[in-house]
């Protein structure tokens, strides 16, 4: 078997949400197979420090506090990186809020076996508290189906692009597509990564890996003309400023599709009954002008 031969490490990334954290981590503890488990602490104000120190004791368990919050984007791309320095063959991430099933890595260990480790990334499919599928955790479907009808009877789906909720990493990706981008900090750094692994290597959903995505509500997106809350205004900035700079980077026609979406957004916002329209404004057209320089380089291993 594959697993026997390679070494697995779950990289959760966590910032102030001790008790999530915990539950995640005794999850991962209660898989049978045998897999390191690291902690990437974007410097938590809580009780992570007493919750990470329960496990300082086994030898299996590695703790790496970044000292500043570095967004989700910037723990992502921390923990990548250490791991493939210390020689992983593949790297499981997931946020802290990801509580993992005792069957899910062996569900994805299975399927990299079965493609005979030609792939990029796997990803589990997300379920919500209630059972039910976790709309923010999408997966882009390749659309040929003719071809897809194989892969679909071993219970997979090619992809291009997934989240980072349960993401199943191979060392040969990371080597040659290089890490997260860091400077995203939150939103769409998982989108980006996965398409820019997807364009060289097969990556799919293995629909029978499951995990628990402990979400506070199951909702998508919200659409910025709706959003109530003054904070995620604020943060929609990144999105908007993030998928415009991946988008660029894909073709000059996508980048335009986003223009053009991003366009029908602002006619929203302005002719539509909703509370703080000017602040809505101001953060889209400063995340477009953002966006139209912001380029940052992909760091390499």
């Amino acid at each position: 078997e594959l697993y026997n031969m390679k070494r697995i490490v779950a990289v959760v990334v966590t910032y102030n949400r001790c008790e999530l954290l915990k539950e995640c981590i005794e999850a991962l503890r209660s898989i049978e197979e045998k897999i390191d488990i690291m902690v990437v602490d974007n410097a938590s104000t809580d009780n992570t420090s007493e919750i990470v120190s329960k496990y300082s004791n086994d030898s299996n368990f590695l703790y790496y506090n970044t000292g500043k919050n570095i967004g989700g984007a910037g723990g992502f791309n921390y923990g990548i990186k250490r791991a493939y320095k210390l020689g992983y063959d593949y790297i499981w991430i997931m946020d802290d809020d990801t509580i993992v099933n005792e069957d899910t890595l062996q569900k994805l260990v299975d399927t990299a076996n079965s493609v005979q480790d030609k792939f990029g990334w796997l990803s589990s499919l997300a379920l919500w508290t209630d059972g039910k599928e976790c709309v923010m955790n999408y997966h882009e479907v390749a659309m040929d189906w003719n071809r897809e009808k194989k892969n679909i009877l071993n219970g997979r789906l090619l992809c291009q692009a997934a989240t980072f909720v349960s993401l199943f990493l191979n060392r040969k990706a990371i080597q040659e597509q290089g890490l997260p981008i860091k400077e995203y900090f939150i939103w769409g750094d998982d989108t980006e990564y996965t398409k820019r692994i997807s364009r060289e290597y097969p990556c799919y959903l293995v629909l029978p890996s499951q995990v628990t995505h402990k979400m506070k509500n199951n909702e998508g997106t919200t659409n910025l003309w709706e959003i109530e809350d003054v904070d995620r205004i604020e943060r929609s900035f990144y999105s908007i400023r993030n998928d415009f700079c991946t988008f660029k980077r894909i073709s000059f026609w996508k980048m335009i599709g986003f223009l053009k979406n991003q366009i029908g957004v602002l006619k929203k916002v302005i002719f539509t009954n909703n509370p703080y329209k000017m602040r809505k404004m101001r953060v889209l057209i400063k995340a477009l002008w953002c966006g139209l320089r912001f380029n940052p380089k992909i760091e390499r291993v």
